[in-house]
């Protein structure tokens, strides 16, 4: 594979058995690269250096001046790690300018200050090269012996691996996971796949995507695959779905997403008066009009709207406030909890004041919080089975599975 080089060049210190110069000129022999910039410093001994590096390579046709004027872009400072690392990034973004499909572009920051070889391996880690390369063999008096070179590379994708999943894991425990799901999007190790994978899962679920969160978790957890499989083939009107909502709920709250979480609460309160309708009566959608009159008294009020309403096909639409109107009217002892709830009550029609109904009133956390809890403790006292579902214990909480 072709490649581009960028070399730093120290002052040419060296012990009696090596030579800089002829070091740093097999170094660039061993890469073969089709072009290279050499980067001195502004010191009267580094120029001198690079001079001879380039006068002896194989190939000297390969070195890339920095300007028509001047062969080299010095560091004026070898001992000021931020120049080094200032002059290096504009060096790796001229180099970046000469890149052809299937190049990679190399920087070797072995010789130099100590400021001059940190620079550079920063400015190469800010650029976000993928492949650093340092110069060793054998060492006498500390330095490499002359002619025992070898070229030993790193490669930086697990670097900056780490960096983006560290970044990943703060957006995902904050709940923006198909951010988190981009942040790795370029990253091709296993354990970037799975963190990927995670993120996507979580992304889906909190939609109510089962399916498709299932797909993803198929990826990294047999656990979580079964029991998002579990939820995807569930009655819509069943325990686990009702929990699972509940849940999602209660994990916006946990990300101070006040607004949103109070409309899911009330979408739970909805689902869970629906819920109750199919398990108590054995009523589903599409709603006929003569199931729901069979379980209201004759002769009440409710029953005569809905028969003057004349419903197109004998189905009716029942509203959240409806389906716990039919129920309290039905005698279900859960109706009667929810509407002497007044507290209760007040709480979730906040949701209409707010950005999710018909204001914009911002709603506080511990409204909501307020909800949640009323909220339970209707549904535990007269739905315990979707209570027990009512968890986000099975959702990973780490991208690092």
């Amino acid at each position: 594979m072709s490649s581009l080089l960028i070399l730093t060049v120290g002052t040419g210190t060296a012990g009696k058995h090596s030579d800089v110069a002829a070091g740093l000129a097999r170094t660039v022999d061993l890469t073969a690269p089709r072009l290279f910039w050499l980067v001195p410093s502004e010191s009267e001994k580094s120029r001198p250096v690079a001079d001879l590096i380039r006068e002896s390579v194989a190939v000297p046709a390969a070195f890339r001046p920095w300007s028509e004027t001047a062969p080299y872009h010095a560091v004026p400072d070898p001992d000021d790690i931020h120049q080094c690392r200032t002059v290096l990034r504009q060096v790796i973004a001229e180099a970046k300018k000469h890149l052809q499909p299937g190049e990679r572009l190399i920087v070797n920051p072995t010789s130099g200050t100590k400021q001059m070889s940190a620079g550079a391996t920063l400015a190469a880690l800010d650029e976000e090269i993928g492949e650093l390369m340092f110069t060793v063999g054998e060492r006498v008096d500390g330095v490499v012996k002359t002619g025992t070179e070898r070229a030993k590379s790193f490669s930086t994708a697990t670097f900056f691996f780490e960096r983006d999943l560290r970044i990943a894991q703060s957006l995902f425990d904050h709940g923006a996971f198909y951010a988190a799901a981009r942040v790795l999007r370029g990253h091709q190790l296993p354990e970037a796949l799975r963190a990927r994978e995670t993120a996507l899962c979580l992304h889906e679920w909190q939609r109510l995507n089962h399916a498709k969160a299932a797909a993803h978790a198929a990826r990294f957890s047999e656990d979580v695959r079964r029991h998002l499989t579990l939820l995807a083939g569930a009655d819509p009107f069943s325990a686990n779905i009702l929990g699972d909502l509940l849940a999602g709920a209660d994990e916006l709250l946990r990300w101070g997403d006040c607004e949103e979480a109070l409309a899911r609460y009330y979408r739970g309160a909805e689902q869970a008066a629906k819920a109750r309708l199919a398990e108590a009566h054995s009523i589903r959608p599409p709603y006929r009009l003569e199931s729901v009159l069979a379980i209201l008294p004759a002769g009440c009020r409710l029953a005569e709207d809905l028969r003057r309403s004349r419903p197109p096909h004998g189905e009716i639409l029942l509203t959240a406030q409806r389906t716990w109107d039919v129920l309290d009217a039905g005698g279900d002892p859960m109706a009667a909890a929810y509407f002497a709830d007044q507290k209760l009550q007040y709480g979730l029609q906040r949701r209409n004041e707010g950005m999710y109904g018909h204001g914009q009133e911002p709603v506080e956390p511990a409204q909501v919080h307020a909800v949640c809890d009323r909220l339970r403790n209707l549904i535990g006292t007269h739905m315990p089975s979707a209570l027990a579902c009512w968890s986000t214990a099975h959702r990973p909480r780490s991208l690092a599975i």
